[in-house]
């Protein structure tokens, strides 16, 4: 201890006169330059340049700063003399020839200039005065740059990104915000491309003709005074037209159904095969068939057939189906084009008679339409027009009064024989 405060006194007065001074010596700051509001920096202090035992010298810290943290380096501090912001220290150390003093680690909190000086430097070595320079950090704080914000891309032509439209000609719109001086955008197939730093247009719209079927990406990013935002990309799917039907095209007609000769009435199994379904359509046109119930198809067969060149049809059905009522639409297609769809046909298949088919709804332009009943339905009886349960029905409505009458006359009889025999009784 005794050692100590000898060697502390003796750097107090060595450094408390002057002596032989050594400019490139002394204490340094380094850590400026040019930040922004809110960043962080660290500025240190060092003293280097020659050996030394002591040092002493004063920080401060200016400008629109604020200090997060103010660390002093690892010397024997006197007391009260501690590196800090604004006081003079004074250490001392073992020799040495660089020594970190201070770290200062600061943070922009609005625009301007400032520093952080060094002055009253003295290093010294055995009492002897080995420097005396002193160097600041300069720093300026600047406005945070503000980049623009995310761009918000809307299409009038391919509003959903997740559908898939058939127009080839692709419009887009999007926002542009205050300050905004101009974009940079490209369309391309890629999903991810970010455009170059060069503005393409001011413009917020823009339009590309006769793109061809698939996915395409619509990138664009929005520059201002500060620089370049981030790119947003827009997903446009253009797929093929889909079949539209033609309504100047007739409908397709069935004109008949009937057995071929390969008919097969299983019935072991409730099925029939080898019904001839005949039409006509438009010349060439492929017709498709829809049954209600649908039917059960073979592994490669189709419900379609192709029309000859007078549009005349027969589709078989070469393979087993359950016999009982169907509905029958059909419809023609010649690529993209449709035929409108036909009248329902509704037809009946029956295993009795060795196999049956009956049409129970026609179309016939020639002659007016007979009303046909649906299978089910009663048949007229006694030549009323009358269904059988409609007749049980009305039956009832004439027995039941009937009855009753019947067994008020019976009463009224009996009454009536009854005081008949009572007067003969009584006048004998």
């Amino acid at each position: 201890m005794k050692k100590f405060l000898s060697i502390l006194a003796i750097a107090i007065f060595l450094l408390s006169f002057p002596g032989k001074s050594y400019a490139a010596a002394g204490i340094f700051a380094s850590g400026g330059g040019t930040k922004t509001v809110g960043e962080s920096f660290t500025v240190s202090v060092v003293a280097n340049g020659a050996e030394f035992d002591s040092l002493q010298g004063s920080i401060s810290v200016s400008g629109p700063v604020d200090i997060v943290s103010f660390s002093a380096g690892s010397a024997t501090w006197l007391p009260g003399k501690t590196p800090a912001n604004g006081t003079a220290f004074v250490g001392i150390v073992s020799p040495t020839n660089s020594l970190s003093v201070a770290t200062i680690k600061l943070k922009g909190k609005s625009a301007g200039s400032g520093a952080v000086s060094i002055s009253g430097v003295k290093l010294a070595r055995n009492g002897s005065i080995v420097g005396t320079g002193a160097g600041g950090a300069n720093f300026s704080i600047e406005r945070a740059p503000v980049y623009p914000g995310a761009i918000t891309v809307t299409s009038s032509t391919h509003p959903d990104q997740a559908i898939s439209y058939e127009e080839t000609t692709v419009t887009l719109n999007w926002n542009k915000e205050k300050g905004i001086d101009g974009f940079a955008y490209l369309l391309d197939q890629g999903p991810s491309t970010v455009p170059s730093k060069d503005i393409t247009s001011s413009n917020s719209t823009a339009t590309y003709e006769n793109k061809e079927i698939g996915a395409y990406y619509f990138h664009i990013r929005a520059h201002n005074s500060d620089g370049w935002g981030n790119t947003t990309h827009f997903k446009v799917n253009i797929k093929e037209p889909d079949p539209k039907i033609n309504t100047e095209l007739q409908k397709p007609l069935i004109t008949e159904i009937q057995k071929s000769e390969s008919f097969i009435n299983n019935i072991s199994d409730g099925t029939i095969s080898g019904l001839k379904i005949i039409g006509t359509t438009e010349p060439n046109f492929t017709v498709n068939l829809i049954f209600s119930p649908p039917i059960t198809l073979p592994e490669g067969k189709m419900l379609s057939i192709v029309a000859d060149d007078q549009g005349k049809f027969e589709y078989l059905i070469d393979f087993p189906i359950g016999s009982g009522h169907y509905k029958l639409i059909t419809q023609g297609q010649n690529d993209k084009i449709l035929t409108p769809i036909s009248d329902e046909t509704i037809f009946e298949t029956s295993q009795a008679k060795g196999g049956t088919i009956n049409i129970l709804t026609i179309d016939d332009t020639d002659s007016p339409k007979e009303e046909v009943k649906s299978a089910g339905d009663p048949s007229p009886l006694f030549g009323f027009g009358l269904a059988k349960d409609d007749l049980i029905f009305y039956g009832l409505l004439v027995l039941i009064p009937l009855a009753f009458a019947i067994v008020l006359i019976v009463i009224f009889l009996k009454k009536r024989k009854t005081k008949k025999i009572i007067t003969s009784i009584k006048s004998k």
